[in-house]
């Protein structure tokens, strides 16, 4: 009996000092090549953009903060988020000191809806209450105020540190333009209704391209959207040879720049998620004291973690995505990251963590594709225009910048419409496709002098 526990004793000790030293080894080992790649990429200083720097200015955008103030009041939240300390359920530890300046917007019951993101019933909507829209716009001057000015910045670069309570942008005032925008078309300010479109299309063209942050991406998507929907619309209403702005044949001037936006905001995205990861085990000293805190040692080492995580990020500034980005077809994501048995072994819970609570991002990635379609779509309805006749065979011709090898253009005289596909739909139900007006379509009778004229000018 004494022999056989001796036996069954030695058999254990072997097999714990071969789990040491796999557990070893695999420690040794650390991030495969291709993580540390990524991780190298994701973690690269970032050089600092051209041009005017907008973040103070949108930060501040729904309060009433004077423009001398607005860059001393975004240091000051600085200060005190980093004074705060990281906090790893997500709640603010510290008092922004925006709370010490009133809210710009002035919303009263019985007030119509502002237009929706990405809405194609905007112009329907400023019709159908022009009066209630006017009073709705006529209180909100210093909100649209606010979101106009940012027309006029490059960029908007966030400078707080990642982590789960950080600050984001109030990104809703530069969506309240369209409903001015469909307003002042809709009573008769026809020039100053197309400039304002033009510009703002211009505003999510820079947002699309400058990669700040993956949020400010998407609502450059929005914005690109939304606005080349008023625009199409608007010229379906217009005779051919009405004039356009200057500034809307440098919204829509192509190439557009997407490869590069499309790695930048996901590696935007990538550092945020990293630096969570990093704040919030922070907090914890690590992983934890104690017999439980060894045990998460153990099973948990957050460089490894941040290694593996690293690759769905990176995977957007690789030949892969941008060889699909340049062939139009759409970004499904990056594969799933491999089993690595050996080197999971010392990180256990790391990479679950990874495979599992890190959402996949083709989704947003495919959202900022549409735009970039949408963009070269209002570029071949201008370029039609200046044509002064639509029809199909001259979609053959069409400046090669403005065609995809994935998704042609859908013209359909009869109906009067031009589309192209969409990868991204916001619901099952949704179209597949985003479809509008060609100019001259929808031609509207003038309106009689006196019915627009009595309406206020927000």
């Amino acid at each position: 009996m004494g022999r056989r526990l001796e036996r069954l004793a030695g058999g254990l000790a072997l097999l714990v000092l071969a789990a040491a030293g796999l557990y070893a080894l695999a420690r040794a080992l650390g991030p495969a090549p291709e993580e540390r790649r990524a991780l190298a990429l994701l973690e690269a200083p970032v050089p600092p953009p051209q041009g005017r720097d907008g973040f103070a200015a949108l930060y501040t955008g729904r309060h009433d903060v004077p423009e001398s103030r607005q860059v001393p009041l975004l240091a000051e939240d600085l200060r005190r988020y980093a004074a705060a300390g990281a906090d790893a359920s997500g709640m603010p530890r510290w008092r922004s000191a925006l709370d010490e300046w009133p809210l710009l917007e002035d919303a009263r019951e019985g007030d119509p809806p502002w237009c929706a993101p990405q809405a194609a019933d905007c112009l329907e909507r400023g019709r159908a209450r022009p009066a209630a829209y006017a009073d709705l716009l006529e209180r909100n001057p210093g909100l649209l105020r606010r979101a106009e000015a940012l027309r006029g910045y490059d960029h908007f670069r966030n400078p707080f540190p990642p982590r789960l309570d950080l600050p984001l942008p109030g990104f809703q005032g530069l969506a309240r333009l369209a409903t001015r925008t469909a307003w002042r078309f809709a009573a008769g300010q026809v020039d100053l209704a197309l400039a304002d479109a033009c510009a703002d299309l211009a505003l999510g063209r820079r947002l699309l391209e400058g990669g700040d942050s993956l949020a400010g991406s998407v609502m450059g998507g929005t914005l690109v959207e939304s606005n080349a929907t008023l625009l199409a619309q608007m010229l379906a209403e217009l005779p051919a040879d009405h004039p356009l702005p200057a500034a809307c044949a440098r919204a829509v001037a192509l190439p557009l720049a997407l490869e590069e936006g499309v790695c930048r905001a996901m590696l935007a995205e990538g550092r945020m998620v990293l630096g969570t990861l990093r704040a919030a085990t922070a907090e914890h000293g690590g992983v934890g004291s104690g017999p439980a805190g060894w045990a998460g040692r153990l099973l948990f080492d957050p460089g490894l973690t941040a290694a593996r995580i690293a690759p769905r990020f990176a995977w957007y500034c690789g030949a892969q995505a941008r060889a699909r980005l340049a062939r139009d077809l759409p970004l499904d994501g990056p594969p799933p990251p491999p089993r690595r048995p050996l080197r999971c072994l010392a990180n256990l819970v790391g990479c679950r963590a990874a495979d599992v609570a890190v959402p996949a991002h083709a989704g947003y990635a495919r959202r900022l594709q549409d735009a970039a379609a949408q963009l070269r779509a209002v570029a071949a309805l201008l370029w039609l225009r200046g044509q002064g006749t639509v029809e199909p065979v001259l979609l053959e011709r069409l400046p090669a910048a403005m065609r995809s090898p994935a998704r042609p253009l859908r013209l359909d005289p009869r109906a009067g419409t031009l589309g192209t596909a969409r990868y991204w739909q916001r619901r099952p139900e949704a179209a597949d496709s985003w479809t509008v007006p060609l100019p001259a379509s929808r031609l509207q009778p003038a309106a009689p002098r006196g019915r627009r004229s009595g309406l206020r000018r927000p």
